[in-house]
Order: C-alpha cells, then sequence, then structure tokens
C-alpha cells in the first residue's frame, strides 16, 4: 500500500512538472515567434525543385520530392497517339508562381503556389466536335460504303483512328483556354530530409483534373 502511494506521489509530481514545462514551453514559443518564422533554406529548396521538375516535365523526378514518392500515374506509355498528343500539351503548359516564399502555418511551414494549366476537359470536348464534324464529312465524300465500314457495318478502325487523330491535332492547335488554381504545399521532415506533401488541389491541377 506504502509502494503504491509512493509512485502515486511520484507520478502526480511528475505531471505538476510537465504541466508546467508545456506552459512554459507555450511561452517561450509565444516570445520566439521571429524565430520560427526562419524557415530552413532547405524546406525552400525542396519545393522549387519540385516545381523545377514539373515545369521541364520530368515527373518521376517531381515524385521523388513529395512525402512518400507516389506513383504520380503519368510515367508510363500513352495508350494511344491521340491521348499522348492531349498529354503532351498539357505538360507543356503547365506553369507555377509561388505566392511568396514558404511560410509557418497551422503548425508547420507550407508554401502556397498557382498553377496554371490547359484545360483539358475543354480540349477533349473540342476534339470530339470536331471528330463528328470530320466524320460526316468523310461519310459525305465517301464515293464507296467500303470506304467507310468494315464487314460488321461498323466505321473502319482505320478511319476512325485517322479522323480522331486530326480532330485532337486541330483541337490542341486551337485551344487557349487554360485553368488557375492556387494549391499549397505543406513541408514535412523526416529522415534527415525535406519532402512536399502536395494539397488535393496541386494533384488535380498537374494531373489535368484527373486526381
Amino acid at each position: 500500500m506504502k509502494a503504491a502511494r509512493f509512485f502515486g506521489g511520484i507520478l502526480f509530481c511528475l505531471g505538476l512538472v510537465l504541466m508546467a514545462g508545456s506552459v512554459g514551453l507555450c511561452f517561450w514559443f509565444r516570445d520566439a515567434d521571429p524565430w520560427v518564422r526562419q524557415i530552413p533554406q532547405e524546406a525552400q529548396a525542396c519545393t522549387e525543385e519540385l516545381i523545377q521538375a514539373l515545369e521541364r516535365g520530368d515527373f518521376d523526378a517531381a515524385a521523388d520530392r513529395m512525402y512518400g514518392q507516389p506513383d504520380l500515374g503519368v510515367s508510363g506509355e500513352r495508350t494511344d497517339d491521340q491521348t499522348a498528343m492531349i498529354w503532351d500539351a498539357f505538360a507543356r503548359s503547365m506553369t507555377f508562381s509561388f505566392d511568396g516564399d514558404c511560410v509557418y502555418r497551422d503548425g508547420g511551414f507550407c508554401r502556397d503556389v498557382t498553377v496554371t494549366t490547359l484545360d483539358v476537359a475543354a480540349l477533349t470536348e473540342s476534339a470530339g466536335e470536331r471528330a463528328h464534324t470530320l466524320l460526316t464529312q468523310r461519310v459525305e465524300q465517301a464515293q464507296d460504303m467500303s470506304e467507310l465500314y468494315d464487314e460488321e457495318n461498323n466505321f473502319r478502325q482505320d478511319l476512325v483512328d485517322e479522323v480522331f487523330y486530326q480532330a485532337v491535332e486541330e483541337a490542341v492547335e486551337a485551344q487557349t483556354d487554360t485553368v488557375t488554381d492556387t494549391a499549397t504545399l505543406q513541408l514535412v521532415y523526416e529522415d534527415g530530409q525535406w519532402w512536399v506533401l502536395p494539397d488535393q488541389t496541386f494533384l488535380r491541377a498537374i494531373s489535368g483534373g484527373q486526381a
């Protein structure tokens, strides 16, 4: 019983010490606010390395700067030439501008960035409309049904591919609509280095709205 009281007394005193220490730390950090705002240069550089990788179209290098090194889903081969053309146009269109330096906010370091990209949804819609128009023209100009249909009375696949490729090509050349988003890059320090933890807005922006 005495032992239980003894350890109970120790734990009570330890609790008081920890509570006092916590209060002291709160006052210390309040007074040290200017110190907190001294953002580590490595953290700032991490965000810049991420953006530089994206600007040169190196998504693997960009993923290497993100926390957890996620698969951004853009490193594989495109399923067809038309999709590749749209993606290449989108990747080339991406521009970034930091909205100031890193700041200390909500208990951690972060940096806001504005992302402007080609409007993929508008581009895809335009390509579809152009494909319909081009296919209609090919039907009207056909001299023989074999130019249009296969043995199962479906449009020939080579014709569809040719028309859609031309439609995408024209849509890419004419597309001027863009999408602009402001995102936040959180910074995480782990394993002796800084990592960028992008928010969902940023991931959606660099994936053409697919994230």
